[in-house]
């Protein structure tokens, strides 16, 4: 039985900002579309990541606020 890895990323550019979306994985080839396309179903071992810049980015940040209380230093 055949592997392969197989590995994608995708960039969004958006008004606020940029959003990027990395996935990898192993498939077997009796999964692979004629289109040369696999259902995410079908991926083992899957890695996927999800990042972005911008106001998206740093809208999902914590403040300086919460970071402090969330800390070592915090006076809980």
């Amino acid at each position: 039985m055949a592997i392969w890895w197989l590995q994608g990323d995708k960039t969004l550019k958006l008004n606020q900002g940029d959003e990027f979306v990395h996935v990898s994985g192993v498939v077997r080839c009796a999964d692979i579309a004629t289109d040369n396309t696999v259902s995410s179903d079908k991926i083992a071992d899957a890695h996927i990541s999800y990042s972005g810049r911008g106001v998206i980015d740093s809208a999902n940040r914590m403040g300086w606020f919460a970071r402090f209380f969330n800390s070592k230093y915090a006076p809980y």
